[in-house]
């Protein structure tokens, strides 16, 4: 019994020294849970506080947005990045109502670039011998071409490119076209409208990507300042190892050139323009390809119904840049050949030419070329002097001016006629460019005459590379 009411009263002697030391730990729990309470009451402050300043920032920038009735997001941005590294919250665009002439405005959105070319010249001869319209034409400061172009696609089946060509003498309609983006067969692909047709390579190429002030003697005695006429053009690709494409076109041989000009009985299908052209491409290594081409062209000419003329041209282009070991090295090589077989009712006029050119980059800005290039005839034209009637001789098409007026030029040549030209080019950027360039022209039938040009060219706008 003593040992029961002993172990009994242990027991409770351990109770009540126990029970002081668990109120103790109570407590002490409740006091961290109060701490924890006190500190997460604390950061909810924060963040209260945080989103009211975000509120009433928003609130102010809206205020700014109304009152200039602009949003300036891209600032907004900027100063919301450095302030906070929240997440960035642009201001809300004002809504408003947009009529027909807005969404319209808004759907015409095309790529707008513009793109001047100037050239100081001077010439030896007091009334200069200049073959080509964008050619400088005298002693002084000349606006050889402004180009204004908008490119765009239109939806998922077409794009649409236009080119306007300014200068002194009044604005020309260069090209405007739409081109298809759907698959076809056959690897086809269709452009329709105004374009500079695919004859050669330097027809192909707009004045400022070019390489020399001038344009080559062949180019601009045989297709003029260009080849674009009104046609509806179809390109396939032929399926052979190596890139081989065919082009035919039908269209207006309403063209500013002497070789094609439209005939007495326009309704006559055979009488239109047509042209055809072949090109390859041949990858010889990672720094060489070259390109060979060939081209025809036939339609009316305009000395009387029923005549015509053949032009057959050859082109060669030839580019290494051995971009591993020196990126900023480039030489290219550049030559066409051209023969025109024009009818006319006294006789058949041959006349040809040929030019050739090398330009070679030898540094990051800077690159230099030769050009050499010749026309001649086997049919000599003897000069019409004044007073002598020029229908008579029936050597003379009738072809259009930019007012789209007639005038006459004349198909045949007087005699051989050469020019050797070298460059210097530097380019400050892509959009910059200043060239110094000399010309020296021999001609059988006139004094030799000399010129030096210096060519500044200006480039502003979203300009997309030529489809070539």
């Amino acid at each position: 019994m003593n040992l029961s009411r002993n172990f009994l009263i242990l027991i409770i002697f351990t109770l009540i020294l126990s029970a002081p030391l668990s109120i103790k730990a109570k407590a002490d729990e409740n006091t961290d849970v109060k701490k924890e309470l006190q500190e997460l009451k604390q950061m909810m402050k924060q963040m209260q506080d945080r989103m009211e300043d975000l509120e009433e920032r928003n609130q102010e920038l809206e205020k700014q947005a109304k009152q200039k009735q602009a949003p300036v997001q891209e600032k907004t941005i900027i100063v919301e990045e450095e302030e906070t590294d929240l997440t960035v919250i642009e201001p809300p665009v004002q809504q408003t109502q947009q009529g027909f002439l807005g969404k319209a405005l808004n759907a015409f959105n095309p790529e707008i670039s513009v793109i001047g070319t100037f050239a100081a010249a001077y010439y030896s001869q007091d009334e200069p011998f200049v073959f080509a319209e964008n050619d400088p034409e005298n002693t002084g400061v000349n606006v050889q071409e402004v180009e204004v172009g908008f490119q765009g696609v239109v939806d998922s089946f077409f794009r649409y490119d236009m080119f306007l060509s300014f200068s002194t003498e009044g604005v020309e309609l260069e090209e405007a076209y739409g081109t298809t983006l759907f698959s076809l067969p056959l690897n086809s692909q269709f452009r329709v409208g105004r374009a500079r047709a695919k004859f050669g390579r330097v027809n192909q190429l707009h004045r400022h990507a070019q390489n020399f002030v001038t344009l080559p003697l062949p180019a601009a005695q045989f297709l003029g300042e260009h080849l674009n006429p009104t046609s509806i053009e179809a390109n396939f690709l032929v399926p052979v190892p190596w890139y081989l494409e065919l082009s035919a076109s039908g269209g207006s041989p309403d063209v500013e050139t002497p070789t094609f000009a439209r005939d007495e009985d326009a309704n006559d299908l055979g009488r239109l323009l047509y042209i055809f052209h072949m090109s390859n491409f041949f990858e010889l290594s990672e720094a060489l390809g070259v390109t060979l081409g060939g081209s025809f062209a036939t339609g009316s000419n305009g000395t009387a119904a029923g005549e015509r003329s053949n032009l057959y041209g050859i082109d060669l282009y030839a580019k290494y840049r051995p971009l591993k070991n020196n990126p900023y090295q480039e030489f290219i090589l550049q030559s066409e050949f051209m023969y025109l077989d024009a009818g006319t009712p006294e006789q058949n006029l041959e006349n040809w030419g040929w030019y050739g050119q090398a330009v070679y980059r030898f540094a990051k800005r800077w690159d230099t070329g030769f050009r050499f290039g010749i026309i001649d005839t086997n049919t000599p034209v003897t000069e019409v002097e004044e007073g002598e009637d020029i229908e008579a001789t029936n050597l003379f098409a009738t072809i259009r001016n930019e007012e789209g007026e007639e005038e006459e030029g004349m198909l045949g040549l007087l005699g051989r006629t050469y020019r050797i030209s070298p460059m210097v080019t530097f380019s400050p950027s892509e959009f910059s460019q200043i060239r110094l360039q000399y010309d020296y022209l021999n001609q059988d039938f006139a004094e030799n005459q000399h010129a030096v040009f210096l060519q500044f060219q200006y480039a502003i706008g979203a300009h997309g590379a030529h489809p070539f």
